[in-house]
């Protein structure tokens, strides 16, 4: 089973008690930093990839932002829409086809799920051709210290739940520059959690 079939078959199976399960407890603390951030932005049309079970947007309030939210997991989608009910639009999409026109975006969200993705720079030239000019990517992801990185990135294939590889903070920007990003700043939003910011 491909890492992709195997992302998507775990988290159908752990969208209901997502909230309860270890991913979900891991994940909490994450969102505070990324609606810190969003809550800069007056108004706008914001995407959520990888957006899971609507947690990040039902934290934003109602009526300020457009709210849009793609997920690999058909199940995922149904528990963001039960959560969010009008508040957001969502749909099943692979982050490496979003389903929406060039330059819609002035937000891009990306929480936790950005170590799955087996095509980093495809995922990342989607979300560049969608994201307006001037426009903001915010990658929410593990932290790994550089010493044991590349020890746990050789048993990513033995994952159950589909991880792919995990980042550092320069990795990252080598990867936001090659797919046509300006890199803003890189910090720990906890003790093994980290969000990458960069510009179109």
């Amino acid at each position: 089973m491909s890492s992709k079939d195997k992302t998507k078959q775990h988290f159908n199976q752990t969208a209901a008690n997502y909230n309860s399960s270890h991913d979900g407890k891991f994940v909490e603390p994450m969102y505070g930093a990324i609606v810190k951030e969003i809550n800069k932005l007056q108004s706008g049309k914001i995407l959520d990839v990888g957006c899971g079970n609507g947690n990040l947007f039902d934290l934003l309030p109602d009526g300020k932002y457009e709210l849009f939210g793609v997920d690999f997991s058909e199940n995922m989608i149904k528990e963001a829409k039960k959560k969010c009910g009008q508040k957001a639009s969502f749909s099943v999409a692979d982050a490496e086809n979003l389903p929406f026109d060039n330059n819609t975006f002035d937000f891009i969200v990306c929480n936790a799920s950005f170590h799955h993705y087996i095509h980093p720079n495809k995922v990342l030239e989607e979300m560049h051709r969608v994201l307006k000019d001037g426009g903001r990517l915010l990658i929410g992801d593990p932290y790994i210290p550089t010493v044991v990185r590349p020890v746990i990135n050789v048993f990513t294939k033995f994952s159950k739940e589909g991880d792919y590889h995990f980042y550092g903070l320069n990795e990252m920007k080598k990867l936001f520059v090659k797919n046509g990003f300006s890199p803003i700043s890189s910090f720990k939003t906890g003790k093994n959690t980290v969000l990458h910011i960069a510009d179109k």
